[in-house]
């Protein structure tokens, strides 16, 4: 009866030293997991930290095109009028010499060739106006394109920074 006694107690212990083990390798695989479940939750913040950064970079940036643009185009509006003023000034002396020269011929500049002339200066001086708005519409164009292809880029990148974001959490876990 003592060797079933003394077999019993080496059971006993051996049990309870597996049950020993068993909870030590679950405490241990609770804080591998409580790492895991840490280090991804600072993967997703460090992630979005740099999301939201990119953006307000390419926020300010944004803005600091469109505010240049907008100079850009009040220049262009400046330098329109002040070009416009010239091209009247100049049609003005222009028809006032080309009277003064058709009166001091003895010409009147009220009918025939004398008014063909004259309405061929006013025709010259449309066109110029005329290419003139179509280069200033061209330009307005080609920056409302800049910031169009800037806001596309931005878009562009940070979806791309976002992916590569999915990608190293997609990896890492």
């Amino acid at each position: 009866m003592g060797a079933i006694t003394s077999a019993a107690s080496l059971i006993g212990g051996i049990t309870s030293t597996l049950n020993t083990i068993d909870n030590f390798v679950d405490t241990v695989q609770d804080f591998g997991g409580q790492d895991t479940r840490r280090a991804s939750s600072n993967l997703q913040a460090e992630q979005t930290l740099a999301l939201q950064q990119l953006q307000q970079q390419q926020g300010l940036q944004q803005q600091q095109a469109a505010q240049q643009a907008a100079l850009r185009l009040q220049q262009q509006q400046a330098e329109t009028q002040s070009a416009e003023e010239r091209r009247q000034r100049a049609l003005r002396s222009a028809v006032a010499k080309q009277r003064a020269s058709f009166g001091g011929s003895g010409i009147s500049s009220a009918g025939g060739s004398a008014e063909a002339v004259l309405l061929g200066l006013f025709d010259e001086s449309e066109e110029e106006l005329a290419q003139r708005q179509r280069l200033a519409q061209l330009s307005s164009a080609a920056l409302s394109q800049g910031l169009a292809e800037q806001r596309s880029l931005n878009i562009l990148q940070a979806t791309q920074l976002q992916e590569r974001q999915n990608l190293a959490r997609a990896v890492r876990f």
